[in-house]
């Protein structure tokens, strides 16, 4: 879940070729970081020496977070990643398999089914590609990276080490994103730790090997971001006039249904005249697409500030909806 992306300042040591290792323990901060470990959280000296020993400095991650598919290509080229026939299948028979746990989960939220398929699907093929980097690895290396997020991800490292202790497993033995993300909904570990659930009631919150507790914590997440049940997401919109003089593709909150179509936007589904709404333009295959996004697509954009991705899941949570 929530990839990050911006200019980061990429430490001296990342090469040009960007895939050679170094040792986490060279790194100036890692000596911090343990401090941190050791003398605010009780964890063992010798075992946290031992996990940044045997783990791995992957310079190539520094430069995949400062450029993520979602920034880098087109709708056009970024849609067919995600939405595709062979999706759309797969998410259609995860549905059949979970369909009583997504009906819980949409009974306890309003969160529809088809979207939280639509965000596993996106993030891990519905559970079937749950990364490929070893978590601490990944937590780690942008840890100690000089750069303006390492604080972040130090905090995202720390968070990941003590739900391991409580969960009783290797902090070395999980992998998960290039970022950290963990698990079939990629929740980075502070979003686990605020909004994991766990829907089976079984007393265990596994969302490494458990889809129905991932589809619990997805439901749950866009809840509490203010899902509004029955609400639509996005729309196709007619422009026309000064729809020229809109902010295009931000997510700020300032705008209202009334608003913009004041301005020529014209949407094929409305809603009321102070609907919060987002205005885009996305290079589709045919050209220029013009959409309004309502509540409900800023909520799923928490999970990863980005119009491409907000798009792409709501577009494939409607195929799978149709496909039912």
């Amino acid at each position: 879940m929530q990839r990050f992306w911006g200019a980061m300042l990429v430490f001296s040591l990342v090469s040009a070729a960007g895939v050679q290792a170094e040792e986490l323990s060279e790194f100036p901060r890692t000596a911090a970081i343990i401090d941190v470990l050791v003398s605010e959280h009780e964890f063992d000296a010798i075992e946290v020496e031992a996990w940044f020993a045997q783990g791995e400095y992957i310079a190539r991650n520094v430069e995949s977070l400062a450029k993520p598919a979602e920034t880098t290509k087109t709708y056009a080229e970024y849609r067919p990643l995600f939405v595709s026939d062979e999706t759309v299948e797969n998410g259609k028979r995860f549905m059949e398999q979970q369909a009583r746990w997504l009906s819980l989960a949409e009974q306890r939220t309003g969160v529809p089914g088809e979207v939280i398929a639509a965000i596993m699907g996106v993030e891990t093929r519905y559970g079937n590609f749950l990364g490929v980097h070893r978590t601490f690895d990944a937590l780690a290396t942008l840890a100690v990276t000089e750069g303006r997020r390492a604080d972040y991800f130090q905090r995202e490292l720390i968070n990941f080490l003590l739900i391991s202790r409580d969960q009783s497993f290797d902090p070395l033995s999980v992998k998960g994103s290039y970022a950290g993300a963990m698990g079939y909904p990629q929740f980075m570990p502070s979003s686990y730790l605020a909004y994991a659930d766990d829907l089976d009631g079984d007393g265990n919150i596994d969302i490494w090997s458990d889809p129905v507790d991932a589809i619990g914590s997805i439901a749950r997440y866009l809840d509490e971001h203010g899902w509004q049940s029955d609400e639509p997401i996005a729309t196709r919109a007619h422009v026309s006039g000064e729809y020229r003089q809109v902010e295009l593709n931000s997510f700020n909150r300032d705008r209202t249904l009334a608003e913009v179509a004041a301005q020529g936007w014209d949407p094929l589904v409305s809603s009321s005249d102070d609907a919060q709404v987002h205005p885009i333009r996305l290079d589709g295959d045919d050209g220029a697409e013009f959409w309004l996004g309502y509540r409900n697509f800023w909520v799923i954009s928490r999970y990863n500030r980005s119009i491409a991705y907000s798009m792409a899941i709501f577009q494939l949570s409607e195929a799978l909806r149709l496909a039912q």
